[in-house]
């Protein structure tokens, strides 16, 4: 009986973490577009261009979470220049009429950051 109970726990605690990791690069990246073209109203040529932006963002953010050769204040230090190089690129991709609400969903988007 003791084993069945904690077999059944030690199932239950391998799917709660296994639920509570974040998700994919491409599935976050989807996700960033996805707010950017309700806030933007992009074009498809735009949503197409600013995904593979996103998601090179995302999978190289991702690789420099995975490394663990680097402190954490550098990781910090390259992940804001990571997303300052992906929110450049993303500007160059929008129009004139754009790029004023693009600059506010960032202000946004690093005010939210700080409240974490």
């Amino acid at each position: 009986m003791k084993k069945l109970i904690l077999t059944g726990l030690s199932l239950l605690f391998a799917l709660t973490l296994t639920f509570a990791q974040e998700g994919t690069p491409e599935q976050k990246a989807k996700t960033t577009v996805e707010t950017l073209k309700e806030r933007l109203s992009l074009t498809d040529a735009q949503q197409t261009a600013i995904y593979d932006i996103v998601l090179e963002h995302k999978k190289a953010k991702w690789a420099l979470k995975s490394d663990t050769t680097i402190t954490p204040d550098v990781a910090k230090e390259q992940a804001k220049s990571l997303k300052a190089t992906a929110d450049a690129k993303i500007a160059e991709q929008l129009t004139e009429e754009q790029k004023p609400l693009f600059t506010k969903w960032v202000e946004e988007r690093d005010a939210k950051k700080e409240e974490k």
